[in-house]
């Protein structure tokens, strides 16, 4: 079992968790892990935000049961695997701009670091104000709250993490900008077996567990990566649904 050594909330949506796992300790910048809460739990993909010598920490975004109950009854979780994927192809690029969404944020925080530690000059936009507090901390050139999406000028490299949609628009923005972007998609084995991860780039497909997560943006077939957004949302509503009337009953019997 790997203790949640914390759990802060952050808003409405996000857990900010540190966690025991010495295993992870090594993990590079723009990896993830898998969590699973219990045995029969469904497997998360998170991007590991920092580690320390026991662990890492990483930012959850509550979206549906498997979230939740972390939030309500998490005190450790079944399995903790990783590091996963391939790291960020972290080199010296210029001027570098990472648009970063939702849970997106973790990998956008890690991948900036190494860049900036690299002697890239790093813009790192969000449009969370939850996240404002954890980015002070950081020292990156710019950090810009956004409302609205906009292109940037002279940018020598874009970075989208975090939502579909997002890195979609913003390839439509940079067409001439060499752009790396992590898709959102299922994952159950993350280990190339399950084949739920599988996703068009180019003129052939890849897995976002092995092959991934960060690929050429221009060459992703993002039309495809949305349209399998919502493949299991009914039963993700059914589930949430049963979840929420488990705890209204602990609440009245409590």
């Amino acid at each position: 079992m790997f203790k949640i050594l914390s759990k802060e909330i952050l808003g409405e949506r996000f857990l900010l968790l540190r966690i025991y796992a010495p295993h992870i300790s090594d993990a590079k910048a723009g990896q993830f892990v898998i969590l699973q809460l219990k045995e029969d739990s469904e497997r998360i993909p998170v991007f590991v935000l920092e580690t320390f010598q026991d662990g890492f920490s990483c930012i959850l975004e509550i979206v549906g049961r498997s979230t939740l109950e972390i939030k309500e009854e998490g005190e450790e979780f079944y399995y903790v695997g990783g590091p996963l994927g391939k790291p960020f192809p972290a080199n010296y690029y210029g001027k570098v701009v990472l648009y970063s969404k939702n849970w997106g944020v973790a990998g956008a925080i890690s991948v900036g670091r190494a860049l900036k530690e690299m002697g890239n000059h790093i813009t790192l936009v969000y449009f969370e104000e939850v996240f404002t507090d954890i980015l002070k901390k950081e020292k990156f050139d710019e950090v810009i709250l956004e409302k609205d999406l906009k292109a940037y000028k002279g940018v020598d490299l874009v970075i989208t993490v975090g939502d579909n949609l997002l890195s979609k628009n913003v390839s439509d923005m940079y067409p001439s900008v060499r752009h790396i972007a992590t898709p959102k998609v299922y994952m159950l084995c993350s280990v190339g077996l399950c084949l739920s991860c599988r996703l068009k780039v180019g003129d052939g497909y890849s897995l976002a567990c092995t092959d991934g997560p960060w690929f050429d943006a221009h060459s992703i077939d993002w039309e495809e990566v949305i349209k399998k957004e919502d493949t299991y949302k009914e039963e993700e509503k059914i589930a949430l649904e049963e979840y929420l009337k488990k705890l209204a009953s602990k609440r009245i019997s409590a």
